[in-house]
């Protein structure tokens, strides 16, 4: 856990179909020169997204499985997704991303970033685009599409 933050919630106390992760933009430049100095630069298949509030604590390491529209989830992306590296703008790397905290995040895409992530727009900070994207694991999914 940070020493940013202290433990909020953990993943277990979240209800399943709201273990998402909250996509708003991809990071640009200027975000990752002002916010992201801390974090690793992006490898090949890694992105930094601004991600929206955060569900629970969650650990660097932790993987979903797919991505689809905020607007219409049955159009699924499958894609391993991992988080890499997170901040919130103390320009410091956490070593988890906080429950409640919108943050800079790092996420690597196995096997390619999908085109729906490839696709949002690129921008300077939070606020500047609505969700359009959410990430989650295939239990949260099924869960939230068999609902609909």
């Amino acid at each position: 856990m940070s020493e940013n933050a202290a433990v909020t919630r953990a993943e277990d106390d979240t209800p399943l179909t709201e273990r998402i992760l909250l996509v708003e933009s991809r990071a640009g430049n200027v975000a990752l020169e002002r916010w992201g100095s801390g974090l690793p630069l992006p490898g090949p298949n890694e992105e930094a997204l601004f991600l929206s509030f955060n569900y629970a604590d969650l650990p660097v390491g932790k993987r979903f499985d797919c991505c689809c529209p905020r607007d219409d989830e049955t159009r699924v992306v499958w894609t391993t997704v991992t988080i890499i590296a997170g901040t919130q703008q103390m320009a410091l790397a956490w070593d988890d991303i906080p429950h409640g905290w919108k943050t800079l995040t790092i996420l690597r895409f196995d096997p390619e970033i999908p085109s729906i992530i490839r696709d949002l727009p690129e921008t300077a900070g939070w606020y500047e685009q609505p969700i359009t994207v959410h990430i989650s694991s295939k239990d949260t999914w099924t869960a939230r599409t068999s609902e609909q």
